[in-house]
């Protein structure tokens, strides 16, 4: 028989160290005040589906909820990276990838049965991949501080454009679906998915997808110690979003925040890859930008300073500067079956002068989508 005095005791102590109040702690699981309280004085007990939601926060198995007993961690990894390694591929054979703790050696570590291996290094399963060439992005970020500043910076004023902004369209969709495994490709900071973990009231677990280590490293540390969700477990993989290491139809949702666009000329191969990972049914979301009218002058101006930009053909290409319908067409090609696109802002007025006006950001003059692709 369950010992109702004790499981309440064990709820009191979990909802301690996730430093909640009764109030906080019942508003989080979606219950009353007065619940939070009976099952603490062991007048009751959470029904199922709440315990699921306190066992995930707590990052505890409901067994030890209930009677105490302990599940130890899988080789030492994280309870997001012992789920994800089930799906876990060798992008250099395609094989699958298994954990493995060699003698002597306290990093976990993934191998393949052809020999191929890769190591978790500070949190983040390292697939050695390098950034695109002549363009480390990450290295204006020189250390944490400045990583910490970045991300207390409000970011560039154009985004916030629309009402509602892209971020509250892509929270609507997020919110409706609640996929319990999310791909964040070409993650960045993480500054798009962030304004989604603070709001996340369901278990999930999160893939950051990214091609720097170093930028990952540093995502992990502030999502973990600034940015905490307890519904959220976090998986940081460094690896190239054009070649995921993971296995198909093995996600819920993959998420964009200007992720595909950041993968320039392999825009289109990362897009690829996002149909193959989504499970049936499953959906893409992502922000997109676009031309609004490739006959329009104003639209005719900015395409011709953009091109005069040194590296745009290697940077970019032709081939990922498209009007939305353009890029409709090519998602259904892709074999998403029902793709629905809102426009959130228009383009920007051009320069009156020859001069391209952005050294940054240079798609910020464009009119804006946020999109829902369904596999």
């Amino acid at each position: 028989m369950i010992d109702k005095h004790a499981v309440g005791q064990r709820i009191a102590a979990l909802r301690r160290e996730l430093g909640y109040s009764q109030a906080r702690f019942a508003e989080k699981l979606n219950v009353t005040t007065q619940a939070v309280s009976k099952w603490e004085t062991g007048l009751s007990l959470p029904d199922v589906e709440t315990l699921l939601n306190i066992s995930w926060m707590a990052k505890i198995s409901i067994n030890e909820i209930l009677d105490g007993e302990v599940f130890p961690v899988q080789s030492g990894l994280d309870r997001g990276l012992a789920r994800i390694s089930r799906h876990l591929i060798c992008p250099a054979c395609g094989k699958a990838l298994h954990v493995c703790v060699p003698i002597r050696q306290e990093k976990p570590r993934f191998v393949c049965e052809n020999g191929h291996g890769y190591n978790v290094v500070d949190g983040v399963l390292d697939f050695g991949v390098r950034e695109t060439e002549g363009e480390l992005w990450s290295l204006f970020l020189k250390n944490y501080e400045q990583y910490l500043e970045e991300q207390r910076h409000l970011g560039n004023p154009r985004y916030w454009q629309g009402a509602p902004n892209f971020r509250e369209l892509m929270w609507q969709a997020l919110e409706r679906l609640q996929p319990r495994t999310i791909l964040d490709m070409a993650c960045g900071t993480g500054s798009g998915m962030k304004y989604m973990i603070e709001r996340i009231h369901w278990p999930v677990t999160i893939l950051f997808v990214d091609l720097s280590h170093r930028i990952l490293k540093w995502n992990r540390k502030y999502f973990t110690d600034e940015w905490k969700n307890p519904y959220v477990d976090l998986v940081c993989l460094a690896c190239d979003g054009a070649k995921l290491p993971l296995a198909n139809e093995s996600i819920d949702l993959v998420f964009s925040n200007g992720g595909f666009e950041s993968m320039q000329v392999k825009m289109r191969d990362g897009f690829r890859e996002a149909y193959r990972v989504l499970k049936p049914g499953a959906h893409a979301l992502y922000n997109m930008s676009a031309i609004e009218d490739w006959n329009g002058e104003n639209s005719r101006k900015w395409i011709r300073l953009l091109q005069e930009l040194d590296g745009f053909d290697r940077f970019f290409g032709q081939g990922n500067l498209q009007d939305i319908q353009t890029w409709l067409t090519f998602c259904g090609q892709t074999g998403f079956r029902k793709n629905d696109a809102r426009k959130v802002y228009g383009e920007l007025p051009a320069p009156e002068q020859d001069v391209f006006p952005f050294q940054n950001e240079v798609l910020q003059w464009m009119a804006e989508y946020v999109v829902l692709s369904e596999k």
